[in-house]
């Protein structure tokens, strides 16, 4: 006798290692979603960057060219440095800066949660979509997703507000404290523990993403309960699957970012430019690599839920052995 087992709040069996290397395979495999994500992000950057760069030709061209220094550091290069210096001119070179780059960046947000159901779609099916399934898929998710983002942004307020109090914590600390290591070590830990409860957040609403998907759902906060009762009782796995990928886009930004500051030289405009661009591929390919992974994973997941589980045969009754009596 064969039974079903249908409970989707129990704890699936680990996943297979599979679930990690999958995830970069599917990237790899439909890696036209993020070339075109990377050439939408250019195109953003250079419309955000262009402002800023004719502000600053417009405003500060005189203060440039009246120091040597600076034509060398910016006109010829790139330092930090010097860019903090430039801010502080009195002509405020960079006014507006903020508000020239927030409207792009508001742009490519809702450019990826537009396109993340159907990236998750072309994850999850084993078919490649086509454009039109895959513009299809996005639009069906579209404002199912802008709801997701907006109870993101209302779970987020807490934890920006525990970020702040962390942060005058450690003010009291590191005035009060003759010596410095109590803030240091409060300040470690703090930060950590808000990365933890970042990474725990963004993985809840990963899934909730998910579940959606594969089930069609529109109602999220019911897939916000059902994500959080998944990853609750699948965290480790979860966590961990998660996790590693981070980890590995941390450490090759990381090293992309110290070779632009330390290594490259502040005239090598077109090495920065291409390193720079391949900085953002990396980041791009990590964050689809944890879709990848998630959709995968989540799909052994369902697959063990509905494993045939074999019932053990009945007990084989002792034969009944009659025994005749002479009369």
């Amino acid at each position: 006798m064969l039974h079903l087992t249908v409970d989707s709040t129990q704890q699936a069996p680990e996943p297979k290692p599979r679930a990690f290397f999958a995830g970069a395979s599917i990237v790899w495999t439909r890696q036209r979603i993020l070339w075109a994500i990377f050439v939408v992000n250019l195109l953003v950057a250079f419309a955000g960057a262009s402002g800023v760069a004719h502000n600053v030709g417009d405003d500060s061209g005189a203060a440039l060219n009246h120091s040597m220094e600076s034509v060398q550091r910016l006109v010829h290069g790139f330092d930090v440095s010097a860019l903090a210096e430039l801010s502080s001119l009195p002509q405020q070179p960079l006014r507006g800066m903020g508000t020239m780059s927030i409207w792009p960046s508001l742009f490519f947000l809702v450019f990826m949660i537009f396109m993340t159901g159907g990236i998750l779609v072309s994850y999850y099916d084993d078919l490649r979509l086509d454009t039109a399934g895959f513009f299809e898929a996005c639009g069906r998710h579209f404002w199912r997703y802008v709801r997701l983002a907006i109870y993101f942004l209302v779970v987020m307020i807490p934890l920006a507000f525990l970020g702040s109090a962390f942060g005058k914590i450690y003010g009291n600390i590191n005035d009060t404290a003759v010596s410095p290591y109590p803030a240091v070590i409060f300040g470690a830990a703090a930060t950590v523990f808000m990365l933890f409860l970042l990474l725990s957040v963004r993985l809840w609403f990963d899934m909730a993403q998910v579940i959606s998907m594969a089930k069609n759902e529109r109602r999220m906060y019911r897939m916000l309960a059902r994500a959080a009762a998944l990853v609750w009782n699948n965290f480790g796995s979860l966590f961990w699957l998660y996790l590693r990928i981070s980890v590995i886009g941390w450490v090759l930004f990381g090293a992309g970012l110290y070779s632009w500051m330390m290594v490259l030289r502040p005239e090598s405009i077109g090495l920065a430019f291409l390193l720079g661009q391949a900085m953002v591929i990396v980041w791009l390919g990590t964050r689809l690599w944890q879709r990848a992974a998630e959709t995968e994973w989540y799909k052994q997941y369902r697959v063990s839920l509905y494993q045939p589980v074999p019932m053990p045969p009945p007990p084989v009754q002792p034969a009944v052995v009659e025994t005749l009596t002479p009369s």
